[in-house]
């Protein structure tokens, strides 16, 4: 009997750590600074297209890893750039996408 408990406690902690987060479904963290980058994002950003190479890649990317990504390029002013080019309204579009 004093087996049974210790081999319940590890099944349990197994049992608990199994992954369930799905990197295609944004967990509310990742969603709640998804939606306060956009609330802080200027709305007269100009038309911009994100080039598919350099730091706005993300091809093959999980809809949290783009997440996370675009969100930590964002500029105190509430902008994203490339280099000199404001791509604001691309990023908040693709933002907005997920």
């Amino acid at each position: 009997m004093n087996q049974a408990v210790p081999l319940a406690a590890i099944a349990a902690s197994l049992i608990t750590a199994q992954p369930l987060v799905d990197a295609d479904v944004l967990e509310p963290s990742v969603q709640n600074e998804v939606d306060h980058a956009l609330s802080v994002a200027p709305t007269n950003a100009p038309p911009s297209v994100l080039a598919q190479d350099g730091a706005f890649a993300t091809n093959g990317m999980s809809r949290t890893d783009i997440a996370i990504k675009l969100v930590s390029l964002q500029d105190k002013e509430g902008r994203w750039m490339d280099g000199t080019n404001d791509v604001t309204k691309a990023v908040v579009d693709l933002l907005k996408e997920l």
